[in-house]
């Protein structure tokens, strides 16, 4: 049994199956992983009553697409933060040589568009952080 406020839905005794459903939601990543959820539709059921049995389990199955979408995300940050930071280490030694030796055409414009890289990794980055933010939200946790 489930630790929410209600039970989940169960057939009373001598209610009758008239069909059934399965929810399936393939969760985030490259583990191939997925949720599925399968119930029943009795008899008795009322519109009503099925819409709020298969939305229940839905935003079941979307917390937990959602909560496994977030180390993927925290891992991709990661990605791009040692991608600055080797960016970063280029720039530097290109500004380096610029200062001492000087730089080739080649070189000069290595050194401008790792500039602008870097701005494009950075924003990357900042929107990395919110959809981390937003997910955690969305999920609960954290």
């Amino acid at each position: 049994m489930w630790p929410f406020k209600k039970a989940p839905a169960v057939a009373a005794p001598g209610e009758v199956a008239v069909g059934n459903f399965t929810l399936t939601a393939q969760l985030a990543g490259a583990s191939g992983r997925s949720m599925n959820v399968a119930g029943y539709i009795y008899l008795g059921d009322d519109e009503a009553a099925l819409n709020a049995r298969l939305d229940m389990y839905q935003k079941v199955i979307e917390r937990q697409r959602i909560r496994c979408e977030i180390p993927e995300l925290e891992a991709k940050k990661e990605q791009m933060l040692k991608h600055l930071e080797q960016a970063r280490a280029v720039l530097a030694d290109l500004e380096e040589k610029q200062r001492t030796t000087g730089l080739s055409s080649q070189e000069r414009l290595n050194l401008k568009n790792m500039s602008v890289s870097i701005g494009k990794v950075q924003e990357e980055i900042g929107k990395g952080e919110e959809a981390i933010r937003e997910a955690r939200l969305k999920a609960g946790v954290g």
